[in-house]
Order: C-alpha cells, then structure tokens, then sequence
C-alpha cells in the first residue's frame, strides 16, 4: 500500500521527471520520485552509515596506531616537563 506524499519541486525538476517519463525510463513522476528516495534511504539510513562505519574502521590502520602513540608520547612528556618547573 502506498501513502501519498505531497512535495513542492523547482521547475526544472519536474522537466527533468517528465522527461524520464517519456523516455520511458518510470511509468510515472510517482514512481521516479519513489525510487529517488528509497536509493537515499539506502545509503543514508541509520543502519547503512553504521554499516560504512563498520567497513571503514574494521581494523585500525597501522599508520593511524603509530601516530596515536607517538601523540600519547609527545603528551605525557610535555605533562612531565610542566611538573619539572
């Protein structure tokens, strides 16, 4: 079952839907639109950014480890040169 949506779209949109429609690309405005936004769904929903954050950060980058240590190092060393004055 489908519930209708009412939008507002520039005039260059709607060309750009009729001409999909007579291209034959949709049987319909309805139906590109529908489909327009189901693909943004797709790659924007909550579990679609979780699962990017999941491929990204799967494993640490080893380039990533060495200057998080040499940071730590860096700052512990100077908390260590502030207390020695």
């Amino acid at each position: 079952m489908s519930v209708p949506v009412t939008t507002r779209l520039d005039e260059d949109t709607v060309d750009a839907l009729d001409r999909a429609v007579e291209a034959g690309l949709a049987p319909n405005r309805g139906a590109v639109v529908s489909q327009a936004v189901r693909a943004w769904l797709s790659t924007h929903s909550e579990e679609a950014i979780a699962a990017s954050y999941r491929r990204r950060y799967a494993e640490p980058d080893e380039a990533d480890l060495e200057l998080l240590l040499a940071l730590g190092a860096f700052s512990a060393s100077a908390c260590l040169a502030g207390e020695q004055t």
